[in-house]
């Protein structure tokens, strides 16, 4: 066995030489493969953990997706292999003999007879043998034998003759092999302390499984029988001498490594192919060609897997130079045929909406697509009806279209569209998914174009203040008036006040009386808001604050639907017949609507539609309906992110008319004003509206917006419970 052990270890390190572990190949390129060399300065990475990832062109079902290939040691079997070999070697040489060293020479002795002399006369055990054992020996040592070698020497001779040896209670029995084991013997572990004898042992594998380990060892072992396996467990039962059992325990050792690190892998997108076809294909290249033993070229070196769900097909081999040499014929095989035609694929959108861009890129494919002479226009067959598909749903509005799209552009790239055959757009809205029939040539223009659209949108965290400030005394004239004249100059601050509102963009004009804007940081605001408190009231109307994507609208209300009458019928064949009104709602109050668009620099414009309108008692008509008092704002401004926009001028006069006096008397007509008198005020105040822009570019800006509302909660005094009654 020692023999044979000694020839199996030189045959795996003459597969697995120290340099063959460590050459690291590089992915292949599709005609003339090479391996890379490492740039200067650079350290080579270790063949484990070495990985090499580059950029494949978008396909079907891989949108950006990677060609990873990752080299394995092309290690399998563990660097404790060359010191047992070294150990086999040193172990077969000539020893010189030594004092004390014994010379045997039986010839045709009977087994009992030698077991006498082995086990009574030299090592003094005590022995039982069984009547089933028998057969004679015949041994002759040219060189003397150590003491502690006879025991081993005593153990193959049993074996010889089917015979072995166990220890129970102090007493050594040799029976038979077959009743050696059952009732006689308990299993120990690898990691038991070694006994004289026949025994059992459990070896448990951790990185191989147990039938292919048992398939390895029999070569090694006399009699395959002594070879047990618990496949559920993942254990090997060994049965032998300590020899035998050490010997097979070396073994499995060597074997039992972590092979998936030795193995090269490499997961490779498919452009024109789909997988089931590439694998069918490069199976048969690997395997052979017709007319040659099966497995003549690579005997299953490499193995394929298809992954459809990835579009991709995966490469494994147990050495470098193999997996290289497939990732060339995978892209020699991955091309288009000569036949190959439209195909339809299924793009999943992950930020935009589906409908919106279909009728994107719809819209630029329509009016690329080249007109085929000699084919008529599509035309609908006798009796069927035209049928428009739309993405608006029963009952809504119908929206303004866009302007026709322009050329899909990102910075300097730009996308250059398909001509020839058509390419036709759906959009699926329940799954948020197009799905696209077109060329595959044609379709990887169309995605390019879709990873310039489909990008995660920008959001801006609007926060606005509505107030209502009473002009008495300074403020008389206004709040502009008097930021001109009474503001300390100290709280100026940037920009603090600009007339000419024709700077702002779009503010101009807008409205009659809107006739100035202030923008500044928002602690100054909040300086001049407090300047305003101490000469005036401040009624802060609403002060909302809600987030919004870029380039969509937001809008709050808060307030009532006031009821007024829109018509009244009445029945001309009976006169005593009802009069029936019809009601429309009018909604007051507090009505907010913001449109951001947000640029590369932080400039955010913003599109402002601010209502605010209550009903009060109609006193200029005979209609019993109430009118609505109303102060508008609409209109685009463009300020930086974290800027605050203070948009005033808004003034409001308000007649008031009262009576008071004694009792009784002031109401007598004619003489009642002598004993009481008439109040007439006008009350004048301003709207102000501040709106402050915030834009959110990834997760740490909205955190920290989170924080700093959950701060400004903490801040809010809790309410009293009210006092108990005491019964």
């Amino acid at each position: 066995m020692k023999n044979l052990l000694a020839c199996a270890i030189a045959l795996s390190l003459c597969a697995c030489s120290p340099g063959a572990l460590r050459q690291v190949f590089t992915p292949a390129t599709q005609e003339s493969p090479a391996p890379a060399t490492p740039q200067s300065g650079t350290p080579e990475a270790t063949p484990a953990a070495q990985q090499e990832t580059v950029m494949n062109t978008p396909q079907a079902g891989m949108e950006g997706q990677q060609k990873i290939v990752e080299i394995g040691s092309g290690n399998y079997i563990s660097p404790s292999v060359f010191t047992l070999a070294t150990s086999l070697t040193q172990a077969g040489a000539t020893k010189e003999p030594a004092e004390g060293d014994i010379t045997l020479n039986f010839q045709g002795t009977s087994i009992n007879e030698f077991i006498k002399v082995i086990l009574g006369d030299l090592l003094k055990y005590n022995y039982v043998i069984d009547p089933q054992v028998g057969g004679t020996v015949t041994i002759e040592t040219a060189i003397p034998v150590k003491k502690e070698e006879l025991f081993p020497l005593l153990e193959e001779i049993l074996a010889i003759n089917n015979a072995a040896i166990i220890r129970s209670d102090g007493i050594y029995h040799i029976l038979p092999k077959a009743n050696a084991v059952r009732g006689n013997l308990a299993p120990g572990t690898a990691t038991s302390q070694t006994s004289s004898g026949y025994s059992v042992r459990i070896i448990p594998l951790t990185y191989i499984a147990a039938l292919e380990m048992q398939k390895i060892l029999e070569p090694f072992v006399s009699d395959t029988g002594n070879i047990r396996v618990d496949k559920r467990r993942n254990l090997l039962i060994l049965g032998g001498t300590a020899k035998e059992l050490d010997t097979l325990q070396e073994t499995i050792g060597i074997f039992d490594v972590d092979w998936m690190q030795g193995m090269s892998v490499g997961l490779f997108p498919l452009e024109n192919v789909d997988p089931k076809t590439l694998k069918t294909e490069l199976d048969s290249i690997l395997n052979g060609v017709e007319g040659s033993e099966e497995g003549e070229l690579l005997d299953g070196l490499v193995r394929t897997v298809s992954i459809e769900r990835m579009n991709s097909i995966l490469l494994i081999s147990a050495t470098p130079a193999a997996l290289h040499e497939a990732e060339a014929w995978v892209n020699r095989l991955d091309r288009q045929g000569e036949q190959v035609g439209q195909q339809l694929y299924v793009y999943n959108v992950q930020n935009a909406k589906a409908t919106e861009l279909a009728e994107i890129l719809g819209k630029v494919f329509k009016s690329t697509q080249p007109q085929t002479a000699g084919f008529p226009a599509a035309a609908l067959a006798p009796g069927t009806t035209p049928v428009e598909i739309t993405g608006e749903k029963p009952g809504e509005e119908t929206r303004a279209k866009p302007a026709p799209a322009s050329p899909v552009s990102v910075g300097n790239t730009s996308v250059v569209l398909p001509s020839g055959d058509s390419v036709e757009i759906i959009a699926d809205d329940t799954r948020n998914a197009l799905v696209i029939l077109a060329t595959p040539q044609d379709y990887k223009m169309v995605l390019a174009a879709l990873q310039k659209l489909d990008v995660v949108p920008l959001q801006v965290l609007i926060e606005a203040s509505i107030i209502e400030v009473t002009l008495t005394d300074d403020l008389n004239y206004g709040v502009e008036w008097f930021f001109k004249n009474n503001f300390d100059s100290e709280h100026s601050g940037k920009g603090t006040l600009d007339s000419n509102v024709a700077n702002i963009g779009g503010l101009a004009g807008a409205i009659p009386g809107f006739s100035y804007t202030i923008i500044d940081s928002a602690a100054n605001v909040r300086i001049a808001l407090n300047a305003l408190a101490s000469q005036s009231d401040l009624n802060v109307l609403s002060s909302p604050s809600l987030m919004v994507l870029d380039n969509q609208t937001a809008k709050i209300n808060i307030g009532d639907e006031i009821p007024i009458p829109s018509r009244q019928s009445v029945s001309n064949i009976d006169p005593a017949a009802p009069t029936v009104n019809e009601i429309q709602y009018k909604t007051t109050g507090v009505i907010l609507e913001v449109t951001p668009r947000v640029n590369n620099s932080g400039l955010v414009t913003m599109e402002i539609k601010q209502e605010v309108s209550n009903a009060v008692d109609t006193d200029s008509s005979g209609i019993d309906a109430p009118t609505i008092q109303q102060r508008q704002i609409e209109s685009t401004v463009a300020i930086n992110s974290g800027e605050t926009i203070v948009l005033g001028g808004l003034i409001k006069n308000q007649d008031t008319n009262s009576e008071s006096g004694i009792p009784g008397l002031y109401k007598i007509p004619v003489i009642g004003k002598l004993f009481g008198s008439t109040k007439d005020e006008t009350l004048r105040t301003e709207l102000l509206v501040l709106i402050t822009p915030r834009v959110i570019r990834n997760y740490d800006d909205a955190r920290t917006i989170t924080d700093e509302f959950r701060h400004k909660l903490k801040r809010i005094p809790p309410i009293a419970n009210p006092p108990v009654e005491q019964q």
